[in-house]
Order: structure tokens, then sequence, then C-alpha cells
């Protein structure tokens, strides 16, 4: 009894890769492995950033809950149009932070916004000092007497 042949096979030619097809092979797969590697780094230092990053918001986060539990008066007599208020920020642990508590409201050329006249409107930020230090967040919000 004879065998069947296979019908993509011809006479003298062995199943299997050729040198040039492997090479071939090896050549694609390393090309497509390089960005999937660059891919993986970057998924690896990743979580290290997403850590800072945070721990900075906690700390602007803790930094703004301190300052809106103080009383309106304190904030009040704080409150400054020249800039960041002069406000204690001590944590060891934080990067430095500023906070600004501005009068809001209507100012003497009728706009309303930071600036204002009256004295029932606050509004509170607080911020990453220096942008180098991560992502500048910046919390605000209105204070009301």
């Amino acid at each position: 009894m004879s065998r069947p042949k296979h019908p993509n096979c011809t006479p003298g030619r062995t199943a299997g890769f050729t040198l040039v097809e492997a090479l071939l092979a090896i050549s694609l797969l390393a090309i497509c492995l390089v960005p999937a590697a660059n891919a993986l780094r970057g998924a690896v230092q990743a979580p290290g950033a997403g850590a800072a990053a945070a721990r900075n918001l906690e700390c602007v986060s803790t930094l703004m809950e301190t300052v809106l539990a103080e009383s309106h008066w304190r904030l009040l007599s704080l409150a400054s149009s020249a800039g960041p208020a002069n406000y204690p920020a001590d944590d060891p642990d934080c990067p430095a932070r500023t906070v600004t508590i501005a009068r809001y409201g209507n100012s003497s050329t009728g706009k309303i916004g930071p600036g204002g006249t009256n004295d029932y409107l606050l509004l509170v930020s607080v911020a990453l000092k220096n942008p180098a230090d991560g992502n500048p967040y910046t919390l605000s919000t209105l204070v009301t007497r």
C-alpha cells in the first residue's frame, strides 16, 4: 500500500521553516517587542509617580480642611489682595504650599470677583508653592459668614 502524497508537497522538498523564514520571524518579533517593553517600563514606573501625586493632593486637601475649620473672622483678618496669606502650613512630610485668602464680591470697578469690598464672602485657595513638586493642584472655595 502506498502512502498518499500531501497536496502541497513537491518531490525533493521537506516540510518546515527555512533559515530565511526563521530570521524574518525573529526580526519581526524583536521589532514588536521593543515598543511593548517600553510600554511595560512606563507601567512599572507609574505607581511611584501616582503615589507622589496622591500624597501631594492629600497635603493640599488637608491644609484646605484646616483653613476652612477656622472662623470667618480669623480668615477675614488674613484676607489680602496682595497675594498669598501668611497662614502657617508646617508639615515636614508635605511640599511647601501657599494659602490665598481674598475678599470676594463687587470691587470698586463694579466687577464681581476677588478683590471685593464686602466682608461677607471670602475666596480661599490652597496650592503647591513650587510646580516642580508635582501637579499644580489648586483647591478653591468660597466661604461666607
